[in-house]
């Protein structure tokens, strides 16, 4: 690490959210009356308001794949994009135990604003240095380039994994042909040691593509082998969205990989143009949703539905949007059935659902986890757990106002000192497992404590296992960690 770096972010010039407030404006105007969200308004002048007070607070254009980034565009939907849906669409779900009144709706998006705020803040008092002294270890010994007995080491436990969870070669094939298979394999893999480590196992593969690709990049001057690298990071790329379409389809499982090797190809190779960035994220998007569909229609019970209408399809994507960006419908109809806090859960919620992932010890959370209470407070029973609680809800629920603006003021601390970690990674595999956490990090604005902590406890190991490698071989030798340079390890 260099001694007291200064990093001078470029943002995108604040105009651009003079639109929001029209946009939000139009939708009220346009909607029924039973419909209008008025708090849209609200929440698109507080969002123009910020990104001209606090620069901090607006899109990088230098880093634009930035987990930073990610979260104020998951906000901007949550705030923005979700509220005027449902001013078009309309709030209705058969499956719930009720419609979510519109004086619900409104407080979750002034609860949401509180988070946005909070948000900026901490991105405002986060600091820009990076001091000389010494990184904490986790950080210092992921500087290091893997060696290649890594890459080899990794490939082999992630193989091993898919024995454990496949057996054989045409089982995998046989998954990819018919993902209702894997609800299949799933039921006899649930509660075996073979499903708990074929599943903490799998990802090494993966993280396998990202060792032998990061030491391609550290290891060749850019002006020698782009092309080299550029052909190494899309074979890296298919390995891995092939290696992670086996944790059931899961778009996220290789969306987010694929993303963080994006990111620090852009950020260590060559500047990727963000006209590039658009026209792929045009091309790649409907391939996504083309998957969903293609998982959905394979299930037990799913039927083929070909003549939906227009109204159908604007339905089913209003669902899709408040459903993962956890909007005013869901997440209005939660707190109006918990009465606004009236019963507090003082964190109790927050630390069952910290621990639900957990095997065996998880167990005995589940039932009183986050999202365990979001799902029977939505369907009204228990067996559901298809929603995912919007973690400034579940804030809410237990510390009130007082938890939404502390944890997204620390959310907001803790996402600017990633993005200060992955600048100043002097390793392509340093920067990787910093976007890599930093971009999970980064769905906390509108997902679960519970998704985070799922993936810490199931996809992070080989992070984990290099540290712990790096730690213990500099332990033996009696040296502190090499700061910069190629690891023979």
């Amino acid at each position: 690490m260099t001694s007291a770096k200064q990093l001078v972010p470029a943002f995108l010039h604040p105009a651009w959210t003079l639109s929001l407030p029209l946009l939000t404006l139009t939708a009220v105007l346009a909607s029924p009356a039973q419909n209008r969200l008025f708090t849209a308004l609200l929440a698109a002048a507080v969002i123009v308001l910020m990104q001209w007070l606090i620069p901090k607070c607006r899109f990088r254009t230098d880093h634009y794949f930035s987990p930073l980034n990610l979260a104020l565009g998951l906000l901007l939907v949550k705030l923005i994009i979700a509220p005027v849906m449902v001013m078009i669409v309309g709030a209705g779900n058969d499956l719930f135990v009720a419609v979510p009144s519109r004086e619900s709706m409104e407080g979750a998006v002034i609860i949401d604003l509180f988070a946005y705020v909070a948000f900026c803040l901490g991105l405002f008092f986060a600091s820009d240095r990076l001091t000389d002294q010494r990184p904490p270890s986790m950080i210092a010994a992921l500087f290091e380039t893997p060696g290649p007995v890594t890459a080899i080491v990794f490939a082999a436990a992630g193989l091993l994994g898919f024995i454990l969870v496949f057996g054989s070669p045409g089982r995998i094939v046989a998954y990819f042909l018919d993902p209702a298979t894997s609800a299949d394999m799933k039921d006899e893999l649930e509660g075996s040691w073979s499903g708990f480590l074929g599943t903490i196992l799998r990802p090494f593969l993966a993280f396998a593509l990202v060792a032998w690709w990061a030491r391609c990049v550290d290891r060749t001057a850019p002006s020698k082998g782009i092309r080299g690298q550029l052909l190494a990071g899309v074979v890296a790329a298919i390995g891995i969205t092939l290696a992670n379409l086996t944790f059931s389809f899961n778009r996220a499982a290789f969306v987010f990989p694929v993303l963080s090797l994006v990111a620090v190809y852009s950020a260590r190779v060559r500047r990727i143009p963000p006209l590039v960035t658009a026209i792929a994220l045009g091309l790649l998007l409907p391939v996504l949703f083309l998957l969903a569909h293609f998982r959905a229609s394979r299930l037990p019970g799913a039927v083929a539905d070909d003549s939906k209408t227009t109204q159908a399809s604007m339905g089913e994507a209003n669902d899709t949007v408040q459903g993962y960006a956890g909007g005013p419908p869901l997440a209005g109809l939660f707190l109006q059935e918990l009465k606004w806090g009236e019963h507090l859960f003082g964190g109790s919620t927050l630390v069952a659902s910290a621990f639900s992932p957990v095997p065996i010890l998880g167990k005995s959370f589940r039932d009183s986890s986050g999202s365990a209470l979001y799902n029977n407070t939505l369907y009204g029973m228990p067996g559901w757990e298809d929603q995912i609680i919007p973690f400034s809800s579940e804030l809410f629920v237990n510390l009130h106002v007082f938890g939404v603006v502390s944890g997204f003021f620390m959310l907001g601390l803790a996402l600017s000192k990633a993005q200060l970690f992955f600048a100043a990674a002097q390793s392509a595999f340093g920067a990787f497992a910093m976007q890599y956490i930093a971009t999970w990090g980064a769905t906390l604005s509108v997902w679960s404590l519970s998704v985070f902590c799922q993936i810490a406890i199931y996809f992070l190991w080989p992070i984990y296992l290099y540290w712990a490698a790096v730690q213990s071989r500099n332990w033996l030798r009696g040296m502190r960690v090499q700061r910069a340079g190629v690891s023979h390890f």
